[in-house]
């Protein structure tokens, strides 16, 4: 499942499509619309760019 809108399954024209790598899996279109989650230039960094330490804190800020 998605770790930001924690959904299985989603429609990828609604989410984007899904990506899992190390462990953490989330849809395209859900970390670009995350708040406050930033964005490396580098593409082969973490997930599309998103860091996964940046990851797990918009986890975290959004379970508050």
């Amino acid at each position: 499942a998605c770790m930001l809108c924690r959904r299985a399954e989603a429609d990828p024209d609604m989410c984007g499509e899904k990506l899992e790598k190390g462990g953490l899996c989330a849809h395209v279109f859900c970390m670009f619309f995350a708040t406050l989650l930033p964005r490396q230039e580098m593409d082969r960094v973490g997930l599309m760019g998103f860091l996964p330490r940046d990851l797990l804190i918009a986890v975290r800020r959004a379970a508050q």
